[in-house]
């Protein structure tokens, strides 16, 4: 991206061409006031604040380019006097209850009424209530709000669900003889924000998102749990990542104690840092658990070594640090364990084949996600699997102008089809098992002929059809007509002869074109517009490839994998391979997995003949995510730190190594020993930071290196075999991805037999039905029923987040399932 030089308040600045004055100065440290601005996202122009003078003319930092020599002024005596009148106009009639308000001590009118320095008040007019209103998880006061709609335009520009905005309100204007008196834009914002509130715009319905609340400049919008239950300064903020899913967002939980006098902590709410960090429900919620009370047991400690000591296998979940996957393997070379995880097993062998075949373990990332104009999806329920990759997708087709997006699964997700105007969606819904069959045809549309290897070719070659297309082509012709005088007849010229005049008629014909095709097409029953992907390719700005977690334990996965990481090697196409589970991808580069436990198991989390971990019922209790030091490889193939938010007193898996003969004294001694050759650096915890730099950039953590030796590998024969009949599909409800999810009694969504509500009616099913899913092998599951507004078709959605996953859908994500309403 070119860039250009400009100088902000005396400061020489390098800025990108196209970028905002209030952007570039915020990312070298020049302070410019703004409210209602939200990093990333379009400009709302609501505060006025960020009023600067570029060029001798007054503009807004928030929607002005920088130029080339442009130079800018922050802070002339002019535009200090208007910024200090705006804040006198949203100060009028605020309500004065900072000593009991949730956001007093982190309050940005209070913060910006002190930076402008306002000590008197110049304006008055009557006062009016207005009525509380809440929607999902959040509260509005609009007594304080300050229409900034900051909220809005998260909901619109990061969300995608556009569920409030600002709506028109008949109140009581201000005085008109302040329009003289007062400077423009302070009278603006004053008339903005007594007439209009913000409401939902009955796009769709608010449930568990929150994230509106965690923008709000003032305490107008809080979520509902919090309201009135601590000041926001005797909060500890502890920086650490999410633990629900392979995003592992920042977050902070806000922890003290629970009761005055001491006693237990306890986490009060969890925040973000809002201008360049979401986070989905489950984040934002479902923290309510931990071990505080729990003490080491020595009898419980030696039952366990003693396990140990006799086991062959150990099983675990995909849900434990980098530090703990190197102690389990350590352990396997030491003792001979076989190490099964069923959440990591087939992801680790895509992955493998993938890595061989391009070199890397996928070179995108969030931010490739946010600066492409074409986006595909292939082969996950996105909105289900990891919702905040969704927030970046919504955010990339909403800021770039003409972005396109094409979204390939086996069902319509309602959610992301919203994200884009119809003309710039592809969707394709391709049958269950035609994976395999639909990757070819993508590679056929991703990569140049001239650079496909031989094997991936002639398997193209294959399914090659020309099939016959009738067009309507319009076609010019020159007629003669006789021109009419104005009593409608014929006119004549001096001669006596009639006048004719020349015009020009379009006629439609019909045209018989041969069309390069595919067999493909029909054997995954998807439509022709997927071809429209090669014309898109050809301008696109850094296109993305979003792969699911279908993939991975389908049928032929491991020459699926080969024919992506053939688009990710030899086209412009970069690719992001989603991992199924919280820390599945560092597990994957650090363990020698197996499919099947030997012998006696020890289960970790997770079921086993010996079960320990961090459930009550385990023979040894070991500590929560949210309790223990260590660290993640997230989505974008960066190493992130996790940080207790609690005091742990019990045992730890590495007290049972220590036991069992390796040498580590704490957990965090292994971070420093993470495998190089997997892509890992040689650092120490403690010097790992949190957070993100000025301009955006994430600061968490480090990158994996992410280039590996190629090996070269042919793709294997697709074969169109024929395709199964399923009608159930192994994915989460909203907001769930374990037990730990299902724990939390602030989060509204559940989890279950997940029905759109036309199968329900077809099926003559309600909310909280009791059903019995009877699969094919005579196993059943006992759940309730959850009519689920962003489904579509006939599918049904199991969440398996309570149940043994692998017992049910040991390799796909499908099944077939015979559906019983029990009474």
């Amino acid at each position: 991206m070119d860039k250009v030089k400009l100088i902000i308040e005396g400061q020489e600045i390098l800025a990108n061409e196209g970028e905002s004055i209030l952007n570039a100065a915020r990312a070298n440290g020049v302070f410019i006031p703004a409210i209602c601005y939200l990093s990333c996202s379009s400009p709302t122009l609501a505060c006025k604040m960020c009023m600067v003078e570029a060029d001798g003319k007054r503009v807004y930092a928030c929607n002005a380019k920088v130029k080339e020599g442009m130079s800018v002024l922050v802070n002339t005596k002019e535009i200090e006097e208007e910024r200090k009148a705006i804040m006198q106009a949203y100060d009028v009639n605020h309500p004065l209850q900072c000593g009991v308000c949730d956001k007093s001590g982190e309050c940005e009118l209070q913060n910006y009424t002190h930076y402008v320095g306002v000590n008197n008040q110049e304006y008055a007019m009557k006062d009016e209530y207005r009525s509380f209103d809440s929607w999902g998880q959040t509260a509005y006061d609009p007594n304080l709000c300050i229409l900034c709609e900051r909220c809005v335009t998260l909901c619109k520009d990061k969300i995608g669900k556009s569920y409030i905005k600002a709506l028109k309100k008949d109140g009581e204007m201000p005085p008109k003889e302040y329009k003289e008196s007062m400077p423009k834009d302070a009278f603006s914002v004053w008339t903005k924000f007594k007439k209009s509130i913000i409401g939902l715009s009955g796009e769709g319905e608010c449930q568990d998102c929150g994230e509106c609340a965690s923008v709000c400049p003032v305490g107008a919008l809080g979520v509902s749990h919090f309201q009135y239950s601590s000041n926001a300064w005797e909060l500890s903020k502890i920086p650490s990542s999410c633990i629900h899913c392979a995003n592992a967002c920042a977050l902070n939980y806000e922890v003290k104690h629970e009761r005055i006098g001491g006693g237990k902590d306890k986490i009060y709410r969890v925040s973000s840092d809002w201008n360049f960090a979401t986070l989905c429900p489950a984040g934002r919620f479902a923290y309510e658990f931990n071990h505080q009370g729990i003490t080491k047991d020595k009898a419980s400690f030696n039952a366990t070594l003693a396990a140990l000591k006799e086991a062959k296998s150990i099983k675990f979940l995909g849900n434990i640090t980098n530090e703990e996957a190197l102690i389990l393997q350590k352990l396997r070379e030491k003792h001979n364990y076989t190490l099964v995880c069923d959440e990591a097993f087939y992801f680790q062998q895509f992955l493998k084949e993938f890595k061989n075949v391009s070199g890397s373990l996928g070179s995108a990332n969030q931010e490739e996600i946010k600066k492409s104009d074409f986006i595909m999806c292939f082969g996950g329920a996105l909105s289900y699997d990891m919702p905040v990759i969704t927030h970046s997708i919504n955010n990339a087709l909403k800021m770039n102008k003409g972005s396109n997006l094409a979204y390939f699964h086996t069902q319509m997700d309602v959610v992301v089809n919203k994200f884009v105007k119809s003309t710039n969606l592809i969707n394709s819904v391709y049958k269950p098992q035609s994976e395999e069959a639909f990757a070819l045809l993508l590679a056929s549309l991703c990569i140049k002929e001239e650079k496909m290897p031989k094997s991936l070719k002639e398997e193209i070659k294959r399914y090659e059809i020309i099939t016959k297309k009738t067009l309507q082509e319009e076609i010019k012709e020159k007629i003669k007509i006789q021109k009419l005088d104005e009593n409608g007849e014929p006119l004549l010229d001096e001669k006596g002869e009639i006048v004719y005049e020349e015009k020009e008629e379009v006629k439609k014909i019909s045209k018989e074109i041969e069309v390069l095709s595919s067999k493909i097409l029909e054997y995954c029953q998807i439509g022709e517009e997927i071809f429209k992907i090669k014309e898109i390719l050809q301008s696109a700005k850094a296109p993305v490839l979003v792969a699911g977690f279908d993939l991975y334990g389908t049928k032929n996965a491991i020459n699926i994998a080969r024919i992506l990481g053939f688009i990710e090697l030899l086209s412009d196409v970069k690719i992001l391979l989603l991992p199924p589970s919280t820390n599945a991808l560092g597990i994957s580069l650090i363990c020698e997995l197996e499919r099947e436990a030997q012998g006696y198991c020890i289960g970790y989390n997770t079921k086993g003949d010996y079960k320990i971990g961090y459930e009550e019922d385990n023979a040894l209790i070991l500590p929560y995510l949210n309790e223990q030091e260590g660290t993640f490889v997230n989505v974008d193939k960066r190493v992130v730190p996790i940080n207790p938010a609690f005091k742990y007193e019990g045992y730890e898996l590495n007290d049972l190594a220590k036991e069992l003969g390796l040498e580590c004294e704490n957990t965090i001694d292994y971070t420093r020993s993470l495998p190089i050759q997997s892509g890992f650096k040689e650092v120490e915890y403690d010097s790992l930071e949190h957070g993100f730099l000025n301009d955006g950039s994430e600061i968490r953590g480090y990158l994996l290196h992410n280039e590996f030796e190629r090996i070269e590998l042919d793709i294997e024969k697709v074969e169109l075999e024929p395709l199964e009949e399923f009608n159930l599909y192994s994915r989460n409800g909203v907001a769930h991805f374990s037990p730990l999810t299902l724990q939390s009694s602030i989060l509204k969504s559940k989890n279950g037999l997940q029905v759109s509500q036309s199968m329900a009616e077809k099926l003559k099913l309600k909310e909280n039905d009791n059903v019995e899913v009877e699969f094919a092998n005579l196993e059943s599951i006992a759940t309730k029923v959850v009519i689920d507004e962003g489904m579509e078709g006939e599918f049904l959605a199991l969440g398996m987040c309570e149940f043994d996953e692998s017992k049910y859908f040991p390799q796909s994500r499908y099944a077939k399932a015979t559906i019983k309403v029990k009474s």
